[in-house]
């Protein structure tokens, strides 16, 4: 075979095998060395499998989320190379692109449409390419494909797409505002599903995870979506570091991956991930280089100070009801938490035990149902509702349903239930962070303990254990209602009488008048 039969070869390959593209690009446009690695490799292959006219045995991909950490190679996979090789093979193809950032999303399109219109992809994609729309934000090709880049700040509008291609949709930064995070993940629910070309449209997600809340969080998680759609996405995590040997295979690729093994050593080596690692912090780095956001020590309440107690243990208490009802009465809405707090007298100074934990995902019924199973266990206990999100609403059906249910006792010759609810404003000069980290002296030095008898005490360990105030936004429902209780100004031991007189006996005498 001479050089112009090789050539011609090579440019056939790459218009089928879009790894092949790939290496192409980089020696024949870029002008620059390739640094290669099997994981890229791998993420080709994957994405092959996301076009339907070159899926074949591998199986087409309508669901995929791939996480993987920054600065690895995944936009310039994603966006300035496989948009350009899908619309080679399909002119047709319809691709939305979407990221962070408006600029980025401009850049992206103008790289893609400068590629496209290159020598190089002449050579790969003979057939004269002709714009009907060029502009920064989209193209369409006359054939009907082409390229649309918006954010998921807002809702997506134009063309349906074939394909939907998501590379990292929020900042790292703004993962601390909890509005930016809902609207992105509400976007996404209400615009990118609708804007499918038919089913066998695809949407991938490629992106470093973030948190516990960030969009892959969103999609996998069954609160916000049916097992079926969960079970749809294909995940494939590609961790930095490996600590157990790993299979990756599809179509025509396999790679066994040994442990303990740097995912790009040419980018990281395993002492560099390791000083990364001290560098960051474990939180930071679990999350967006191992893609394992959840942390397993925040450090702030240590395990050693957690001590327990049986009941029979305490003296006289006063017990208090906590409710932490999230920001709204939406199912969609954040855990909730009720807790129970006996507060006693103990070496002269109030000493606070958790007695009894309700938490989960409800609707303001259920809520309501465990509130009342509390006040049930605990009759003689007062219950507290903070007014923020959606309390009023939620102290007035408590409210109605504790006439019912009291209605009902009577009827039954039951005694009622105590009607002593609180709806509190608490006050706005303390933050929710200040107020969790105020019952850290209490827990330290055994002024807070918790019953053997308390229902999820798993839980709260892994909120304790977690809690971290310089990345304050986990989940914290149950020690934030213990936390309102212990800075409540009514959370206090029963009234004891101060200790007897001590003066010395000689001046206890009953005193006489000298004559």
């Amino acid at each position: 075979m001479n050089l112009a039969q090789k050539e011609l070869a090579l440019r056939a390959l790459a218009q089928r095998d879009f790894y092949t593209f790939v290496k192409l690009k980089w020696a024949r446009y870029n002008l620059a060395p390739f640094l290669d690695s099997w994981h890229i490799a791998y993420l080709c292959k994957v994405l092959e499998c996301t076009q339907p006219i070159s899926a074949q045995d591998g199986g087409l991909l309508t669901r995929l989320m791939i996480n993987m950490p920054p600065s690895y190679g995944k936009t310039e996979i994603i966006a300035r190379c496989f948009i350009a090789w899908s619309l080679g093979l399909d002119r047709a193809r319809k691709f939305f692109y979407i990221s962070y950032s408006d600029d980025l999303c401009r850049k992206i399109a103008n790289q893609v449409r400068d590629l496209m219109k290159s020598k190089f992809y002449a050579q790969v994609f003979p057939k004269p390419l002709e714009f009907l729309q060029d502009n920064a934000q989209e193209f369409v090709l006359r054939e009907g494909g082409g390229l649309f880049v918006t954010t998921l700040k807002s809702a997506l509008t134009g063309f349906h797409a074939h394909q939907i291609l998501i590379d990292d949709p929020i900042k790292v930064s703004q993962m601390n505002s909890k509005s930016a995070v809902r609207e992105v993940n509400a976007n996404f629910k209400e615009s990118v599903l609708s804007r499918l070309q038919d089913n066998q449209s695809n949407i991938t997600i490629l992106m470093q995870r973030l948190g516990l809340n960030d969009l892959c969080a969103f999609l996998l998680s069954e609160r916000e979506f049916e097992r079926a759609q969960i079970e749809s996405w294909k995940v494939i995590k590609l961790k930095a570091l490996n600590a157990q040997e790993e299979i990756h295979s599809i179509k025509d690729f396999s790679y066994t991956r040994p442990a303990n093994t740097p995912l790009f050593e040419a980018r990281h080596n395993a002492a560099q991930l390791e000083e990364m690692r001290l560098q960051m912090g474990n939180d930071e780095f679990s999350a967006q280089y191992q893609q394992e956001p959840l942390a397993t020590s925040g450090g702030y309440f240590e395990p050693q100070y957690f001590k327990q107690v049986f009941q029979h243990e305490l003296g006289q208490f006063n017990t208090f009801i906590f409710v932490d009802n999230a920001l709204s009465l939406k199912e969609s809405a954040d855990n909730r938490a009720v807790i129970v707090v006996g507060v006693e007298n103990y070496k002269q100074s109030a000493r606070y035990i958790v007695l009894d934990c309700y938490c989960g995902v409800w609707s303001e019924e259920q809520t309501i149902n465990y509130i009342l199973q509390a006040k049930e266990a605990y009759p003689q206990a007062k219950t507290y509702i903070e007014s923020e999100g959606g309390g009023l609403v939620l102290h007035r059906l408590l409210l109605v349903a504790l006439a019912q249910h009291n209605q009902r006792a009577k009827e039954q010759y039951k005694p009622p239930l105590s009607d002593a609810i609180f709806c509190y404003t608490p006050s706005r000069q303390v933050s929710k962070v200040a107020k969790i980290k105020a019952i850290r002296p209490f827990y330290n030095t055994g002024f807070l303990l918790f019953s053997h008898a308390c229902q999820n005490l798993g839980q709260i360990q892994k909120e304790l254990f977690s809690f971290n105030p310089d990345r304050p936004f986990k989940q914290d429902d149950c020690i934030d209602a213990l936390a309102s209780c212990i800075n409540h100004p009514d959370a206090k031991p029963p009234y004891s009488s101060p200790p007897p007189n001590t003066m010395p006996t000689r001046l206890a005498q009953k005193r006489t008048w000298r004559i």
